[in-house]
């Protein structure tokens, strides 16, 4: 069996250096002939599995939601029966993906897991071009995960993005925002926040029992926070939302395969934490059951 190890060495602390012949023992332990991509610079992992992944058994993935994000679009771009597993070893700062899937923090952990875990297929979003695997969003602190200097957040941890959100503050407006989804479904608001979602933990923050999640389900769900007059409002509606109160503050959620997101004004849109364009207007749809990942959480296998 062939396992193509790729690894982005500026994630997190670069804590990975040390580990590397660690994971590599265990990867060969579990059978496998290992090839080792460090990558070189943005989009490096997404040409990287999109060129090779096709002649291995498994992709093994280390860095940040953004690496991932970059492995799945290009394991996408490979026929459906050409495409593999993708096992993940966290190694940013927020790591929503692996927290929401069983995936230790534990770089060792995580690469035992990567070889004997769970296989599940997972829908996929696609916003316009871009494809995201849980959280596509625009408006208030939406912007700070790639704001945010790799520095400060080498230095600070998850407390680099508080840091960065206390600066936004002064930024925050409300956008006019309509939404027509797939099923016929109008929305019309004047949003302070909309993510597209389909993940349970967004920049660290769990969404608790706020709506149930199946990433396997071939919907999302579009999460409309509305204008508040005040800042503690914003944070009394986000605290409620965190504690399950799913009609909490007016917040709209809206289960979809898909929608066109219109507003007034051009916004920037997060993807996976990543800087996704700025426009003011998407398309965006589901793409059901379009990866295979290998996870902790004990689920069907439908690899």
């Amino acid at each position: 069996m062939k396992l193509l190890f790729i690894y982005n060495p500026r994630s997190g602390k670069g804590r990975i250096k040390n580990l590397l012949s660690s994971i590599l023992d265990i990867f060969t332990g579990a059978g496998y002939d290992v090839t080792v991509h460090p990558t070189q610079n943005a989009e490096d992992c997404q040409q990287t599995v999109a060129r090779l992944a096709a002649d291995f058994e498994l992709v093994a993935v280390s860095g940040g939601d953004g690496t991932l994000n970059e492995a799945v679009a290009g394991m996408l771009s490979l026929p459906e029966d050409r495409r593999i597993p993708i096992g993940y070893i966290p190694a940013g700062t927020m790591n929503d993906f692996a927290n929401g899937n069983g995936i230790p923090r534990d770089m060792e952990e995580a690469a035992r897991l990567a070889v004997a875990g769970c296989r599940k297929t997972y829908d996929i979003g696609r916003l316009n071009n871009r494809r995201f695997i849980y959280v596509a969003g625009f408006g208030a602190f939406t912007d700070v995960s790639y704001e945010t200097p790799q520095a400060t957040k080498n230095v600070f941890g998850p407390v680099a993005y508080f840091m960065e959100g206390i600066k936004s503050l002064s930024r925050i407006e409300a956008e006019e925002v309509r939404i027509t989804t797939a099923e016929g479904a109008v929305l019309e608001e004047e949003a302070l926040i909309c993510l597209i979602m389909n993940s349970a933990s967004v920049a660290g923050f769990g969404f608790g029992d706020f709506y149930n999640v199946d990433m396997s389900d071939g919907l999302f769900e579009i999460v409309v926070i509305p204008k508040s007059t005040k800042l503690t409002d914003l944070a009394a509606v986000i605290s409620e939302i965190k504690n399950g109160e799913r009609d909490s503050g007016g917040v709209h959620v809206i289960s979809t395969s898909g929608a066109v997101i219109e507003t007034a004004d051009p916004v920037r849109w997060t993807l996976d934490g990543e800087f996704g364009g700025e426009t003011n207007k998407v398309q965006f749809e589901v793409l059901h059951n379009a990866v295979t990942f290998i996870i902790g959480e004990k689920q069907d296998d439908r690899a």
